[in-house]
């Protein structure tokens, strides 16, 4: 068959679809056709009408597109944001003759149906098994309960609540409790109230109750957020850009070169700072940090820190980016490596992503400037992390010699984390720093904690630098379209109109979508 469009989906957000054998799920940022229904297990999806009106139906939810200016709720919850013109344009397309005469099923919405028409329809109207509620300006939310109960509240602006009959339609303009705004079957609703349309008991017809500004309303969601974007250091660390998932390979911190399997060795600095030339320009450097000659260099540009405290120099193997998950082909070696045999580890990568092994001994210097050459329209706002010192049972069962070692995090010279004296029993330690636009260096440094570097394995789990948006985001009374959602894996710009794609690393589901259109 033929459709006629009526806007696009433009967002999508954890969304699980109905299993219902007679619902056909829509295909990423499909094109919304009159008529269709979506249903939600869970989740959220944003349909931008080509009037401009954007909704955000959240799972579980029953949503059928009645008009080009409006719908059909029959379960569940939706926000409404109407404003002219932000979903116009060339986007929606109108397919064939049904255009010229589809009309909804039901005389409440049966407004402008006629994409082609010259006359827009201008209220924005969603109806539900006992009412109609329409927007005269400018975000409202609707829940639809299973028993057919109504409950709206308004944000901004006011609508108008309409109370359908008994069957679901208009009250006759001349049987009981016809008439306007105040007839206990309509009301004008305005910024901060709410009302709700109950089912009628004995049988009888819905009923308006009204809750005023002093009602609790529902939890809805008003603003579909991008989540942010993440760097991903492993995969710095590994020869990546960042953005993929690359792992299983290191830096030789008294050389600078790559490492593509885990070195074990003992190994001792010289107290010169290596440049890395292989990885783009995104890591500046990699050092051996030893306070008891002054000032350490950390980069490039000079800056050095005398904070250190006196180590021995000395390190075990690679400045190291190890996988979630270990291949059998790393365990199955007469000589595991300790990246590998650290048990417990899963606390220090709640993400999964991965961890940035440093034995005490090391330092690495990310270059800051590089990566906003490489992403223009983005602002790196923080670095996060989960440090801490790993056990080793299977190669130390009697816990013996347990290792203690300092934690260090620094900008451009300046400390910004310290975790001294941590112990394996400490557990993980959350690492949080905000970066600022002239931020040039990010240097990560271990070091042994005056007992000798022996079981000092410290990681850094889930590195990852959290990017903000360089453009104006969308805002609406205050609230500012913008996402503090942890967890949130790397972000590619190949989507349509800039969409932003989670990469999705859990088992695949067939069901399950995460996009998000700004």
């Amino acid at each position: 068959p033929e459709f006629v469009f009526v806007g696009r989906i433009t967002g999508l957000l954890d969304v699980k679809w109905s299993d219902d054998k007679d619902f056909l799920p829509p295909h990423g940022y499909a094109y919304v056709p009159l008529g269709h229904k979506y249903k939600l297990d869970s989740g959220l999806m944003q349909i931008t009408y080509d009037s401009g009106a954007k909704v955000i139906l959240q799972g579980p939810c029953t949503y059928k597109v009645e008009s080009t200016a409006g719908g059909y709720l029959a379960l569940g919850k939706l926000t409404a944001r109407v404003g002219a013109g932000d979903g116009k344009g060339s986007s929606s397309k109108v397919q064939g003759s049904r255009s010229t005469s589809l009309t909804t099923s039901h005389q409440p919405l049966a407004t402008n149906s006629n994409p082609q028409s010259l006359i827009p329809n201008p209220l924005f109207a969603v109806r539900t098994p006992t009412a109609i509620v329409t927007d005269l300006g400018t975000e409202f939310g609707v829940e639809v309960d299973e028993a057919g109960v109504t409950e709206s509240h308004v944000f901004r602006g006011k609508v108008k609540v309409l109370v359908l009959d008994g069957t679901g339609n208009l009250p006759s303009p001349s049987g009981r409790g016809a008439g306007g705004e105040g007839s206990g079957r309509e009301v004008i609703l305005r910024e901060n109230e709410s009302a709700r349309v109950e089912k009628g008991e004995g049988g009888g017809g819905p009923r308006l109750v009204l809750h005023g500004a002093a009602g609790d309303p529902p939890v809805f969601v008003r603003r579909l957020v991008r989540p942010p974007k993440l760097l991903d250091l492993l995969d710095i660390v590994a020869g990546g850009n960042g953005t993929r998932w690359g792992r299983e390979r290191g830096i030789d911190q008294t050389t600078g070169m790559e490492d593509p399997l885990f070195v074990a060795r003992d190994g001792r600095g010289d107290g010169r700072y290596r440049p890395v030339a292989f990885r783009g320009g995104l890591i500046d450097g990699v050092f051996v940090p030893d306070g008891r000659a002054g000032a350490v260099q950390l980069d490039s540009a000079g800056h050095a820190f005398d904070g250190f405290p006196p180590t021995d120099g000395r390190f075990w193997g690679s400045i190291w980016a190890r996988a979630a998950d270990v291949s059998p082909v790393s365990l199955n070696q007469q000589y595991v490596p300790w990246v590998y045999m650290i048990d417990r580890c899963g606390r220090f990568m709640p993400e999964r992503r991965g961890l940035l092994c440093m034995h005490a001994n090391g330092g690495i210097t990310f270059n800051l400037e590089a990566m906003r050459k490489m992403h223009p329209s983005e602002r790196l706002a923080r670095f996060r992390a989960v440090a801490g010192l790993t056990r080793s049972d299977d190669l130390h069962p009697d816990g013996t010699g347990e290792g203690m070692a300092d934690v260090w995090v620094l900008v451009d010279g300046r400390l910004k984390f310290k975790r001294a004296g941590l112990h394996a029993q400490d557990g993980p330690v959350k690492v949080d720093v905000e970066l600022a636009p002239a931020d040039r260096f990010l240097t990560l440094v271990s070091t042994d904690g005056g007992n000798g570097n022996q079981r000092d394995r410290v990681v850094f789990g889930d590195p990852v630098l959290q990017m903000a948006s360089t453009e104006p985001e969308e805002s609406a009374g205050g609230d500012t379209e913008q996402s503090e959602k942890k967890g949130t894996g790397p972000i590619c710009r190949n989507g349509p109109e800039g969409a932003s794609h989670k990469l999705d690393l859990s088992p695949f589901s067939p069901r399950t979508e995460r996009r998000v259109l700004p």
